[in-house]
C-alpha cells in the first residue's frame, strides 16, 4: 500500500480512537507514528541489499518498480526475491506483546502496527501477493533462494 494511504489511514484511525474512545493525545500520537513508520523496514530492506543508504534513492527506486513489479504476471512475480520487512513480521509483534507487559508505550506501538498491517493484508490480498511473504521472515528467507534479485527488476 502506498505511504499516503497509511498515514491517511492511520491519521484517522488515531483520530478515532481520541474522539471516540478516550485515548490521551499523546498515546493518540504513538499509535499514529508507529502506524506508518513500521514501513522503515522497507527503507531498510533496500539500504541492505543495494548498499545505498540515501532515502531518497530507496523513495525513487519503489516509484519506479511498483509499477514494474504490478504488471508482472503471478508466475514472473516468483522468479524474484520477496522483501524481508522485519518490522511487518509476526515475530517483531510478538516482542512488542512481551513488551507490552514492561510499558503500555509498546502495547501502544502494537496498536499502531495492527493498525498499519489491517490495510496492509487486505491490500496484498488485493495485488494476488502471498500474505506469508510479508508475515513470516524464515518463508520468505528459504522462498528467496536462488532468487532474481529485486535489482533484476
Amino acid at each position: 500500500m502506498e505511504f499516503k494511504w497509511h498515514l491517511l489511514f492511520g491519521f484517522v484511525s488515531s483520530y478515532i480512537l481520541i474522539q471516540f474512545f478516550d485515548f490521551h493525545l499523546s498515546t493518540g500520537l504513538i499509535i499514529f507514528l508507529s502506524s506508518w513508520m513500521i514501513d522503515g523496514d522497507h527503507y531498510l530492506w533496500y539500504a541492505f541489499e543495494t548498499k545505498n543508504y540515501n532515502p531518497l534513492c530507496a523513495i525513487k527506486w519503489y516509484n519506479e518498480s511498483i509499477p514494474k513489479w504490478s504488471s508482472l504476471t503471478l508466475k514472473e512475480r516468483e522468479e524474484f526475491k520477496r522483501g524481508i520487512f522485519i518490522f511487518h513480521s509476526i515475530g517483531f509483534w510478538v516482542l512488542l506483546l512481551i513488551l507490552s507487559f514492561i510499558h503500555p508505550v509498546f502495547l501502544w506501538i502494537l496498536i499502531g502496527v495492527a493498525i498499519h498491517m489491517s490495510a496492509d493484508l487486505p491490500h496484498l490480498i488485493y495485488r494476488d501477493e502471498s500474505v506469508y511473504n510479508k508475515i513470516f521472515l524464515t518463508a520468505v528467507i528459504r522462498r528467496n533462494k536462488n532468487k532474481k534479485s529485486f535489482r533484476e527488476l
